[in-house]
């Protein structure tokens, strides 16, 4: 057998193997894909709430009366 027909052997069987234990991995990987979807969607809960409180206070600064007040602040 030529040495171009052995390293393909190898590179072929090397490729088996390493797509079997992928494949054997799939129960971790779910588990962790699972855990990072939670985080994620945990992550999206806070962001959306952080946005609305940016939204609020923009509303508040953004307010004359707000700038009034501040106004009023300074002189004093």
């Amino acid at each position: 057998m030529a040495s171009w027909a052995i390293v393909a052997v190898v590179a072929v069987v090397m490729a088996g193997v390493v797509l079997m234990v992928q494949i054997g991995r799939g129960g971790a990987n779910s588990k962790e894909k699972a855990s990072w979807e939670q985080r994620f969607d945990e992550l999206e809960q806070k962001n959306q709430a952080l946005q609305h409180r940016v939204e609020i206070l923009e509303r508040v600064i953004t307010d004359r009366g707000f700038e009034l007040d501040q106004s009023i602040r300074n002189l004093g």
